[in-house]
C-alpha cells in the first residue's frame, strides 16, 4: 500500500511540473487579445478625469501585453486556473482609443465571464450583436467609453448576467428591447442605463436580486410601478432627470425598507405630501428629491432616518415648520430645503456633523439660532432670501474655520462689526453674499483672502475702497457686486482675473475706471462719470455685456468699440455723447440688444443697420427695432 501511495504522489507531482512547465494560456487566446491590441492606440485625453472621480488610474494597460509573456500575467487579464481560458478582462481607464466593430478579435474570448471598457475613447464604436455570445458573462461595464447607435436585443440574451453598466455617448434602446432585458435578465443586481435614450414606460416585473437601478435621464414617462419601492434588495435607486415620469410613494412599510440607501428622484413628478412611510427607510443615507412636485409638511417620521447624511428637498412647495427632529439627526451632513415655503422659527442645531445647510428661499423668520455657531465642520451656509430679523455681529461666525460659502442676503438683518480691530470673517471664505444687510463699512472683511464672489448690493458702503481690499481681492475675485451703495469714488479696478462687475446705482464720478481685460460682464450704470469714454475700454476684448448707461459721459463713441467680437449687449443710453455713430458698431454680427437712447448722436439709423435686416423688424419711427420675438433689439435716439 505505501509504495502504491508514493506512485500516485509521484504520479501527481508529474502532471504538475507539466502543467506549469508549459504556457497557461492557450495560444488562441493570446493572438485574439494581441489583434485587439492591433486595433486601438493608447491615447491620453483630458477625458480620463473621470477615472480620478471615481478614484481610478488612468494607464495603458495594454502597453505590457506582448507574446513573450503569458497572456494570464498581462495587466487586465485574468484566466481560468485549470484551463487558462481568459475570464475577466479589466480594461477600465487604459486610454484606448479607436473602433471595436462586429469583426473584432475581442469576440473570440469567448469563455468571458466579466468584461469592463469603461472610461475609454471608443467614439464610433457600436454594440455589437455579437456581445450577446458572451453567454457565460456575469459582469459589462461599457460606461463612458462613448458608445453610440442602438443597444441591441442580443443584450437580453445574456442570463448569466448580474452587472450591467451602459451609460454615456449616443446611446438607444428600444422600449420593446428594454422590457426584454428586464424580463431576461433575472440574475440582475447592478443595472445603470443612464443617459441612454429609452423613452418608454417603465415595465412593473424587475429581478428580485436588483440592488442598485439608476436610468437617470433616459426619456421615461408614465407612472412608477409601485413594486418597484418593494423590491426587497434595492440599496440604490436613481431616476432622477425623468421630468416626464411620475409616481407615488408607498403609504405603509416598504419591503426595500431594511436595505434602502439611497433615493434620488430629482425632477420627477409626485404632487403628493411625503407620507409617513418614509421613517421605515431607517438604512437610507442618502434621499434627493428636488423639484417633485411635493406637498404639504416634511412628516415627524423622517427624524427615525439616524443613518442619512444628505437630505435634499429643494424646489417644491413643501410647508409648514421644519420638523425639530431634523436638527437632531446624528449622522446629517447635507441638509438642503431651498425654495419651499417652511415658515416659523428655527429649531436649535444638535449635531454637529452639518457641513451644508441651504435654506435660502422659505419664509423662515426670527433670530438666527445660536446654535449654528457649534458646526464647527460647516462649510457652507445660505439663509438668503426668507424673514430673520435682527443684529448679526460679525463674531457669530468666527468659530466656523471652515466657512466657504456664506449668505444672508435679503432678510430683515443688519450685520454688525461691535469689535472693528479683532472681529473679522472666517480667512476660508471664498463666496460671500451680504445684499440688503445694512453693511456700512468693509473692514470685517480685511482677513478673507480668497474671496471670489462677493455680493454686497443693497448696502450703505460709502466712499472707496481700501487699499488693503483691493490687495486682497486682486488674484481671487471672479465676481464682484456693489451696486446699490453710496461709493463716491472708483479710480481704478486693481483686479487680475474678474468676470463679472457690477458697480451700478452709486455716487460715482469722474474718469471711467476700466476693468482688467478677463472681464466679461461690466455694470457701472447710473452713476456720476462725467468725462469721454476711453479708448483704452476697446481692451476688453472677452466682454459681452457693457452698461454705461445714465451717467454723464460726453464725447464720441470710441470707434473701436465694435471690434470687440464678443459684445452682445451694450447700454449708453442717458448721457451727454456725441459725433457719429462708429461704423464698427453698424457692422457688428456678435450685438444683440444696443441702447444709445437719450444722447447727441447723428447718423442713419437704418443705414446703419441695414446688414441686419434678416434678423430685425422695424417699429415706431426709425428709432426702434424688434427682434423676431418681440423685445427690443436696437433703441437709438438722434
Amino acid at each position: 500500500m505505501g509504495y502504491r501511495q508514493l506512485s500516485i504522489e509521484l504520479f501527481i507531482i508529474f502532471l504538475c511540473q507539466i502543467a506549469f512547465s508549459s504556457s497557461l494560456c492557450p495560444r488562441d487566446q493570446s493572438t485574439a487579445l494581441l489583434n485587439f491590441k492591433k486595433t486601438l492606440t493608447a491615447f491620453p485625453s483630458s477625458t480620463y478625469s473621470w477615472c480620478d472621480f471615481y478614484g481610478q488610474k488612468s494607464y495603458p494597460k495594454t502597453s505590457s501585453w506582448n507574446a513573450s509573456r503569458d497572456c494570464c500575467l498581462w495587466d487586465g487579464v485574468k484566466c481560468n486556473e485549470l484551463t487558462g481560458h481568459v475570464i475577466e478582462l479589466d480594461l477600465s481607464c487604459s486610454q484606448l482609443d479607436g473602433v471595436i466593430d462586429s469583426n473584432s478579435s475581442l469576440f473570440q474570448l469567448s469563455h468571458l465571464q466579466r468584461l469592463d471598457l469603461s472610461f475609454n475613447n471608443l467614439y464610433g464604436s457600436q454594440i455589437s450583436p455579437k456581445f450577446g455570445r458572451f453567454s457565460n458573462l456575469t459582469h459589462l461595464d461599457l460606461k463612458q467609453s462613448h458608445f453610440s447607435g442602438q443597444i441591441p436585443f442580443e443584450i437580453s440574451h445574456l442570463s448569466k448576467l448580474q452587472s450591467l453598466r451602459v451609460y454615456g455617448g449616443n446611446l438607444r434602446l428600444a422600449a420593446h428591447d428594454f422590457k426584454l432585458l428586464l424580463q431576461n435578465l433575472t440574475q440582475l443586481r447592478d443595472l445603470d442605463l443612464s443617459s441612454v435614450n429609452i423613452s418608454s414606460t417603465i415595465p412593473p416585473k424587475f429581478s428580485s436580486h436588483l440592488t442598485t437601478l439608476r436610468l437617470v435621464n433616459t426619456g421615461l414617462y408614465g407612472i412608477i410601478p409601485e413594486s418597484i419601492f418593494h423590491l426587497p434588495n434595492l440599496e440604490t435607486l436613481e431616476l432622477y432627470q425623468n421630468d416626464q415620469l411620475s409616481g407615488s410613494f408607498p403609504k405603509t412599510k416598504w419591503n426595500s425598507s431594511a436595505s434602502l440607501m439611497k433615493l434620488d428622484l430629482n425632477y420627477v413628478n409626485f404632487s403628493y405630501n411625503l407620507p409617513d412611510s418614509f421613517g421605515y427607510l431607517t438604512s437610507m443615507r442618502h434621499l434627493s428629491l428636488q423639484h417633485c412636485n411635493l406637498l404639504g409638511p416634511i412628516p415627524e417620521s423622517l427624524s427615525n432616518l439616524t443613518r442619512i447624511e444628505y437630505l435634499y428637498l429643494p424646489d417644491n412647495s413643501l410647508n409648514g415648520k421644519i420638523p425639530s427632529g431634523v436638527f437632531s439627526l446624528p449622522s446629517l451632513r447635507v441638509l438642503v430645503l431651498s425654495n419651499n415655503h417652511f415658515s416659523g422659527h428655527l429649531e436649535d442645531f444638535k449635531s454637529n456633523s452639518l457641513v451644508w445647510i441651504e435654506l435660502r428661499g422659505n419664509q423662515l423668520q426670527g433670530h438666527l439660532p445660536k446654535s449654528i455657531q457649534i458646526l464647527v465642520n460647516l462649510t457652507r451656509l445660505d439663509l438668503s432670501f426668507n424673514n430673520f430679523s435682527g443684529h448679526v455681529d460679525v463674531s457669530f461666525f468666527s468659530n466656523l474655520k471652515q466657512l466657504s460659502d456664506l449668505d444672508l442676503s435679503y432678510n430683515s438683518l443688519s450685520l454688525t462689526n461691535e469689535n472693528k480691530t479683532n472681529s473679522t470673517l472666517p480667512e476660508s471664505l471664498k463666496k460671500l453674499g451680504l445684499a440688503s444687510c445694512e453693511v456700512k463699512e468693509l473692514e470685517f472683511l480685511r482677513s478673507a483672502k480668497q474671496l471670489s464672489d462677493l455680493d454686497l448690493t443693497y448696502n450703505k458702503v460709502q466712499g472707496g475702497i481700501p487699499d488693503w481690499a483691493w490687495s486682497n481681492w486682486m488674484f481671487s475675485v471672479s465676481t464682484l457686486n456693489l451696486s446699490h451703495n453710496m461709493l463716491t469714488s472708483m479710480d481704478s479696478i486693481p483686479l487680475q482675473y474678474v468676470d463679472t462687475i457690477d458697480l451700478s446705482s452709486n455716487l460715482l464720478q469722474g474718469s471711467l475706471p476700466i476693468p482688467p481685460t478677463s472681464t466679461s460682464y461690466f455694470f457701472i450704470s447710473h452713476n456720476n462719470f462725467s468725462e469721454e469714454i476711453p479708448s483704452s475700454i476697446c481692451n476688453l476684448m472677452s466682454l459681452r455685456i457693457l452698461d454705461l448707461a445714465r451717467n454723464n459721459l460726453r464725447g464720441e463713441i470710441p470707434q473701436c468699440l465694435g471690434n470687440i467680437s464678443s459684445l452682445q449687449v451694450l447700454m449708453m443710453s442717458h448721457n451727454n455723447l456725441s459725433g457719429e455713430i462708429p461704423s464698427s458698431i453698424c457692422n457688428s454680427t456678435s450685438l444683440r440688444v444696443l441702447n444709445l437712447g437719450r444722447n447727441n448722436l447723428k447718423g442713419a439709423i437704418q443705414h446703419c443697420f441695414g446688414n441686419m435686416s434678416s434678423r430685425l423688424e422695424m417699429s415706431g419711427k426709425g428709432r426702434r427695432w424688434r427682434n423676431r420675438f418681440g423685445y427690443p433689439y436696437i433703441y437709438v435716439n438722434v
